[in-house]
C-alpha cells in the first residue's frame, strides 16, 4: 500500500503543470502602435509541478501554412507573484519552459505583428500569432476558460466576436475559442448592425475613404446571411456574428472563425462590378465556413495541434465545396443572377482545365500537400478550392438526378452537422464524407454507390465529363477557341527589356526542345528578340516550322532548335441548353430555389 501511495505521489509530481487546475488570463496592449509590437502579459494561476510549458502556435486554423509565430516574440521573461525572476528558456521551436512553477506565474513579452496588422490606424489581435498557450496534455493547450483584457489607446474602439464581461475584457471557454476570435482595435471603425433570425450582426469596417454605400452592403450581406442560415434550419449557432472588413488597394480574401470573419476588400471597388462581385463571393464563402470547417470538418481539424501541419485529404470538401455554396447561396439569395453563377463555374473549369497539374495532382493530394508547396508548382499543382468547387457542383447535380430531386448535397451537409458537428468529432478522414453522401442519397431513393465518382474525380485524375453532369440540370459546357497562333510552348516575362522564360509546361515544343525557366531569349533565326514583337514574329511562320533560338542560360550562349506548335486558347462558358427536357429544367429550378421556399 505504501509503495502504491508513493507511486501515485510520484506520478502526480511528474504530471505537467497544465494538467492541474489552473486559470490563464492575458492583458494585451499596444503602447507604441507605430512599432507594430503588441505587449502581452500572460498570467497563470494555480499551476502545479516542477515547471510549466508555454507555446506559440506554428499555424492558424483555416490558413494551412506554417507561420512560426514564436520567431516574432521578443524579450520574453517570467516572474512569480512576488516579482521574483523565474527561469524561462526555449526548449523547441515554439515552446518555452518556465521553472520552477509557482502559484502565480506572469510571462511578459512583446510580439512583432507586422506593419499591416499593427500601425497608427489600427491593431488586429490575431490570437494564433500573439497569445502563448499553457501546454496541457502535449501538444494540446490546457483546458479551461480564459480571459483577455485589451488595453486600447485613448479614443480607440474594440470590436470582436468574443463575449465581454466588462468593457475591454473578454472571455472564452477554451484556448481554441479564444484565438479563433480576432480583435480589431482602431480609432476609425465604422460599424453597421442588423438583426436576422434571432441573431445580431455587426459589420465593422476599417478603411481609409472607401466608396461603398454601407446600406447597400448591409442589405447584400443580410441576404447572404438569411439564405445560408435557412439552409441549416433557420437557427444560427450563435447569438452574435461579426464581419471585420479591412479596406485596402488590393483584392478580397478572408479567414473564417466560429462567429466572426476577417475579410480584406478594395476600398475603392464599389463601382467596379467584378471587384464588388468578388467581395460578395468572399463574404459568402467565409460565412459558410462557420458551418463547413468550423463545425463540419475532417476529424483532424479540432481539437487543434498547433505544433505541426495537420494533413487531411479533405480540404477540397472543406474549402472547395464552401466555394461552391458561396456561389450557389449568392444565386439563391438573388444577389447574383443565374448567369453570374454560370460564369463563376465556367471560370473555375477554365482554371482547372488549363493547369498542367490537373493531369498530375488529384483533389485529395492537393489537399494533403497544401503545407508543402512544390518548387515546380506551376506544372504539378492544382487548387483544391477550384477542383473542390467543381466537384461539389457536379456531385450535387448527381445526387439530385439519382434521387429525382428528393435530396441533395444540402442534406449531406445538414446530416454531417447533426451527426458530427462541433463539439462532436469530425467525419472520418478516409471515406467519411463519401459515406455521408451515400447514406443521404439512399434515404432519398438513390441507388448505387458513389465509388466511381470519388475514385475518378476526388482521388483520381480522370478528365471530367462536364456535359454528362451539367446535362442533369439542362446545362452544357460551350468551348470557344481563339484564332490560331504559333507558340514555342512556354510562358515568358519581361525583365529590363529582355524576354525571359518564366515556365516550361511538361509537354509541348519548349519542353521537347529543352528550354528552361530563366533562359533569356536573345534572337530568333539570327535576329534580335524584342519582347513587344516576339509573338508576331512567331505568327509569321507556319506551324511545324523549325526556328533557331539563341538563348542566354546563365553565362552560356546556346542555340536551341524548336518546332513551332499551333495553339488555339480555349474559353469555357456554361450555358442553358435550349433543348433540355422538362425533368432537367425542373431539377435546375429546384437547385436554385432559395432555402425554405415551397
Amino acid at each position: 500500500m505504501r509503495r502504491m501511495i508513493l507511486a501515485a505521489l510520484l506520478v502526480a509530481f511528474l504530471l505537467p503543470a497544465s494538467l492541474a487546475a489552473q486559470t490563464v488570463s492575458y492583458v494585451v496592449s499596444m503602447p507604441k502602435p507605430t512599432s507594430s509590437l503588441l505587449s502581452v502579459v500572460m498570467e497563470i494561476r494555480d499551476a502545479a509541478g516542477p515547471s510549466l510549458d508555454v507555446a506559440m502556435p506554428a499555424w492558424s486554423p483555416g490558413a494551412y501554412s506554417l507561420h512560426w509565430a514564436a520567431t516574432h516574440v521578443q524579450g520574453l521573461e517570467a516572474r512569480d507573484g512576488a516579482g521574483r525572476a523565474l527561469d524561462a528558456r526555449m526548449v523547441d521551436t515554439n515552446t518555452w519552459r518556465v521553472s520552477p512553477a509557482a502559484p502565480v506565474v506572469r510571462v511578459t513579452y512583446d510580439v512583432y505583428m507586422g506593419t499591416a496588422a499593427v500601425n497608427d490606424t489600427h491593431a488586429t489581435i490575431s490570437g494564433t500569432r500573439c497569445l502563448l498557450y499553457l501546454v496541457g496534455t502535449p501538444p494540446y493547450p490546457a483546458p479551461g476558460a480564459l480571459t483577455l483584457a485589451v488595453e486600447a489607446p485613448p479614443g480607440w474602439t474594440i470590436a470582436t466576436g468574443l463575449d465581454a464581461t466588462r468593457p475591454g475584457v473578454f472571455t472564452a471557454p477554451d484556448y481554441d475559442t479564444l484565438v479563433d476570435a480576432p480583435v480589431e482595435v482602431s480609432p476609425e471603425l465604422e460599424i453597421v448592425t442588423f438583426e436576422d433570425q434571432g441573431a445580431t450582426y455587426e459589420i465593422v469596417i476599417h478603411a481609409f475613404r472607401h466608396n461603398y454605400d454601407t446600406a447597400k452592403l448591409r442589405d447584400d450581406v443580410r441576404k447572404i446571411v438569411a439564405e445560408q442560415v435557412r439552409m441549416f434550419g433557420g437557427t444560427p449557432p450563435y447569438g452574435r456574428y461579426v464581419f471585420l472588413f479591412h479596406g485596402g488597394n488590393g483584392g478580397s480574401g478572408g479567414l473564417e472563425h466560429l462567429n466572426s470573419t476577417t475579410i480584406s476588400f478594395n476600398r475603392q471597388g464599389a463601382n467596379d462590378r467584378d471587384r464588388y462581385s468578388r467581395f460578395l463571393f468572399v463574404i459568402s464563402h467565409e460565412f459558410f465556413h462557420l458551418w463547413n470547417v468550423k463545425r463540419i470538418r475532417p476529424e483532424i481539424l479540432g481539437p487543434f495541434d498547433y505544433t505541426k501541419p495537420q494533413h487531411t485529404r479533405n480540404l477540397y470538401v472543406s474549402e472547395g465545396m464552401t466555394s461552391y455554396y458561396a456561389s450557389l447561396a449568392l444565386a439563391r439569395a438573388g444577389v447574383w443572377t443565374r448567369q453570374d453563377f454560370y460564369d463563376d463555374l465556367a471560370r473555375n473549369i477554365q482554371e482547372l482545365q488549363t493547369q498542367p497539374g490537373h493531369l498530375v495532382t488529384s483533389a485529395e493530394m492537393s489537399s494533403w500537400l497544401t503545407w508543402n508547396r512544390p518548387d515546380n508548382a506551376a506544372n504539378v499543382s492544382i487548387s483544391y478550392y477550384t477542383k473542390g468547387q467543381i466537384i461539389g457542383n457536379l456531385l450535387d447535380l448527381e445526387i439530385r438526378a439519382r434521387t429525382a430531386n428528393r435530396t441533395s448535397l444540402d442534406e449531406v451537409l445538414r446530416y454531417l452537422m447533426a451527426e458530427g458537428g462541433l463539439p462532436k468529432p469530425g467525419f472520418e478522414e478516409n471515406g467519411g464524407f463519401q459515406s455521408a453522401v451515400e447514406l443521404v442519397a439512399a434515404e432519398g431513393g438513390g441507388s448505387g454507390t458513389f465509388d466511381e465518382f470519388f475514385r475518378k474525380y476526388a482521388s483520381g485524375l480522370d478528365e471530367i465529363d462536364y456535359d454528362a453532369y451539367l446535362g442533369r440540370a439542362g446545362l452544357k459546357l460551350q468551348i470557344d477557341r481563339a484564332p490560331a497562333r504559333r507558340t514555342i510552348g512556354v510562358t515568358t516575362r519581361t525583365e529590363a527589356d529582355r524576354l525571359v522564360i518564366a515556365n516550361v509546361p511538361p509537354s509541348g515544343p519548349g519542353y521537347d526542345a529543352g528550354l528552361m525557366p530563366g533562359d533569356v531569349l536573345l534572337a530568333i533565326d539570327g535576329e534580335r528578340v524584342i519582347p513587344a514583337t516576339f509573338d508576331a514574329r512567331l505568327d509569321d511562320r507556319q506551324a511545324g516550322a523549325r526556328v533557331e533560338l539563341q538563348v542566354l542560360r546563365g553565362d552560356r550562349l546556346i542555340t536551341v532548335p524548336v518546332a513551332l506548335a499551333e495553339e488555339r486558347a480555349p474559353t469555357y462558358k456554361v450555358v442553358e441548353d435550349p433543348e433540355a427536357g422538362a425533368a432537367a429544367s425542373a431539377l435546375r429550378d429546384a437547385w436554385f430555389k432559395a432555402s425554405g421556399s415551397p
